[in-house]
Parts: structure tokens; C-alpha cells; sequence
């Protein structure tokens, strides 16, 4: 983090890093959004092959997150965000070309790993640029780029395919990675060069050159807490189909949004003043709340109190886990804070519908959403015993 004689949090390089960070989210949610629907008409494959072209960008994000956070020092940070950006134009410019289903699947799979690398990158260096003090403000402030791009990037997808075409979807994205790179080539950005030891023993790979131990168990909270979360993004729509209210999906999905963004504007100072117990318990039950209310609601009015405590909690507890996972690491493996905590995030996201959609089927969805929200109840004890009953103050007097 910057020193605290640098006082300003909104500086230039900052709004570019934000610039950066919501160009790179809206790619790869616009097309998270749109790719199985494309796979499927473009290519006539199955649901499940369909499903897999969107997911395979999951799983290259993941697989380069392992690896980038103890390379990303020697490599540069400049250099990388130069690189992968410039393969997200790329990749923008294949889809259209491509002609056949395997060609799709490679290509979304090298764009998440693009994406995966430039995310951990950009979140590196974003925390040497908030001054001492509004970590957790300045965190949650950048992630307002995944909040809007949550709610623009299904909405463009949504329109520019039905009103256009593919094209111009693809065109979207393309414009977006573009603006991302041009973002980041005026950028001052401070590099760390790696010391001497750890040139000797770069090839070296072990557990603790991949993951943070030191902040393991709030990257399962993070797990747990999108775990909880996963279960809304994926069958919250087929449950809504079900209720015969399919057109509340889309005010369920803007309110809950609009919600995050609200709670960000304030949260982070909230736990930067008063420290993360002030936040983080309270964002986890508020979070399990609005899951729990899923579970029995039976009207417009029970889905939008749902979407305003789940928003308000997964909005405050996400930028929260990532400002007290890094106060618990040393400056030297902020990348690999970074990592670690993303991968916990993409891993909670993969998980979730796996290990809980069986239960459709035996309970209903009241009992998948409840077993969501237990699942985030078990984040809190986590927290609590891990880190939170230990917490004393705010990050800046650490």
C-alpha cells in the first residue's frame, strides 16, 4: 500500500486500474452470459457440451491464477498486464472466425487464463496504490467494476444478440478489452524485484509457492461464502420458471446489484474505521438471510427483500475477505495473497452446483437454498475462530 504521506485515493493510475478491472469484467461476464447459448446454435452441440464452452474460461482462470501469483514479480507487472491484455483482444477477435466446436472451447480456455492472470494482476497492483489506512475502501471500490459489470454484461449480451447478432456481441467485448489495454499503457505501476533467494528458487514449486497459507482460512471463508452464492447465479432462474414468475429473474438479479454497489460506497470505510468485525459477521448473515427468504418466497415482494440482504451481504463480505486476507501476508507475496484468494472465489463458484444441485431433487428448492445458506453460516464460524476473535482495531494500526 501507498505510504501514508500519500494520502489520495483516487488518483489517475487508480481510475485506470478501475477502468482495467471493469473492461476485463464485463468480457468475461457478457460472455459467460451469452457463450452456451452461441455454442449451442453456432456449433448444434448438447447442453452440456454448450455449458462446457462457458465454463472451460472458468477453468483456464483457475489453472493460470495457481501459477501467476509466484511468477508475476519476475516476470513484471506491466509487462503482464500488457501481454494478457493484448491476448483478450485477441481471443475478442477469434470467436467470430472460429469453426468448429473444439477451436471454441481452446480459445475460451486461453482467454480465462488471460483473464485469470490480468485479474490477479490488476488487484496486485491496485493495493500498492490505496494509501495506508483505506485498504478495505479502496478494494471495494474497484470491485464495483464486477457489480457493473454483473448487471450490464447479461443485459448486453441479452439485447445485442436478439436485436443484432453475434457480431455485435462480439464486437462488445472487443471494444471492451481494447478501452482495458489502452488503460493500462499510461499506467505507472511499481514493480517489485524479486530478492536473490527467490531468483535461486523460482523454479522450486511447492505448496507455499503456490498458496498463501497465511491467509487460508479466510480463503475459505471466501469459498464458503460464493459456495452460498453459486446456487442463486445457476438455478435461480429454472427455480423462478418453476414459481411461474420468470420475469422477476431480471428485477431480482438488478436489485440485487444495485444493492452491492450501494453497500460497497460505504462498507469499506466502515472496516477500515471500525475494523472487519464490523462488517464481515453481519455481511455473512445478511447474505444468509436473503438466501433463507429465497427458500420460502412466493411473491415479487419476498424475492426483492431477498435480493437487498443478499446484495447488501456478498457485496460488503467479498472486498472485506480480500483487505483482511492481505493484512495477514507480507508485502513480498501479495500476489499470491491475491491468487490464493481469487481461486478460493472461482473455486466456491465451481463447486457449489456440483456438490448442492442433487438436492433439488430430494428436497425442492427450499432445501437447496437453505443448505446455501447454512453453507454461508459456517463461513461465519470460520471467521470468527480464525481470524475474527482475534481482531483488534482496524487494519491501519497493523
Amino acid at each position: 500500500m501507498s505510504s501514508s504521506s500519500e494520502q489520495r485515493l483516487w488518483t489517475l493510475n487508480y481510475l485506470r486500474a478501475f477502468v482495467v478491472m471493469l473492461g476485463i469484467s464485463l468480457v468475461f461476464i457478457t460472455l459467460m452470459s451469452y457463450m452456451a447459448l452461441y455454442a449451442a446454435s453456432r456449433f448444434s452441440v448438447n447442453d452440456t457440451a454448450a455449458g462446457f464452452a462457458a465454463s472451460s474460461f472458468v477453468a483456464g482462470g483457475a489453472l493460470s491464477r495457481i501459477l501467476i501469483g509466484k511468477y508475476l514479480d519476475f516476470i513484471g507487472r506491466k509487462r503482464t498486464l500488457i501481454i494478457t491484455l493484448a491476448m483478450f483482444v485477441l481471443s475478442c477477435l477469434c470467436y467470430p472466425i472460429l469453426g468448429n466446436y473444439v477451436l471454441l472451447v481452446l480459445v475460451r480456455f486461453l482467454h480465462g487464463a488471460a483473464f485469470g492472470i490480468a485479474s490477479t494482476t490488476i488487484s496486485s497492483t491496485v493495493i500498492t496504490l490505496i494509501p495506508l489506512g483505506q485498504l478495505s475502501e479502496g478494494l471495494g471500490y474497484i470491485s464495483l467494476a464486477g457489480t457493473i459489470a454483473n448487471a450490464v454484461g447479461p443485459l448486453a449480451a441479452i439485447q445485442l444478440s436478439e436485436r443484432a447478432s453475434s457480431l455485435w456481441v462480439f464486437g462488445f467485448t472487443t471494444i471492451c478489452a481494447v478501452v482495458a489495454l489502452l488503460a493500462v499503457l499510461p499506467m505507472t505501476i511499481t514493480e517489485r524485484t524479486p530478492t536473490r533467494d527467490e531468483y535461486k528458487r523460482r523454479w522450486r514449486i511447492r505448496g507455499s509457492d503456490l498458496v498463501d497459507f497465511n491467509i487460508l482460512a479466510i480463503a475459505v471463508v471466501g469459498l464458503l461464502t460464493t459456495m452460498g452464492f453459486s446456487v442463486v447465479m445457476t438455478y435461480l432462474p429454472a427455480y423462478l420458471v418453476g414459481l411461474e414468475m420468470t420475469s422477476t429473474a431480471s428485477i431480482f438479479f438488478f436489485v440485487w446489484a444495485f444493492a452491492m454497489l450501494v453497500v460497497r460506497l460505504f462498507a469499506g470505510r466502515m472496516h477500515d474505521r471500525y475494523g472487519e468485525n464490523s462488517v464481515l459477521p453481519g455481511a455473512l448473515i445478511s447474505l444468509a438471510l436473503g438466501l433463507a427468504v429465497i427458500a420460502v418466497a412466493d411473491s415479487l415482494g419476498h424475492f426483492i427483500i431477498a435480493a437487498v440482504l443478499g446484495g447488501f451481504g456478498h457485496g460488503a463480505a467479498l472486498p472485506s475477505l480480500q483487505a483482511v486476507g492481505i493484512s495477514r501476508t507480507t508485502t513480498d507475496r501479495i500476489p499470491i495473497a491475491t491468487s490464493t484468494h481469487y481461486l478460493a472465489l472461482d473455486s466456491g463458484l465451481a463447486i457449489g452446483p456440483v456438490m448442492l444441485g442433487f438436492l433439488i431433487g430430494l428436497t425442492g428448492y427450499t432445501g437447496l437454498y437453505l443448505a446455501g445458506a447454512s453453507i454461508v453460516l459456517v463461513g461465519v464460524v470460520v471467521y470468527w475462530f480464525a481470524h475474527g476473535r482475534h481482531a483488534k482495531g482496524t487494519i491501519a494500526t497493523r
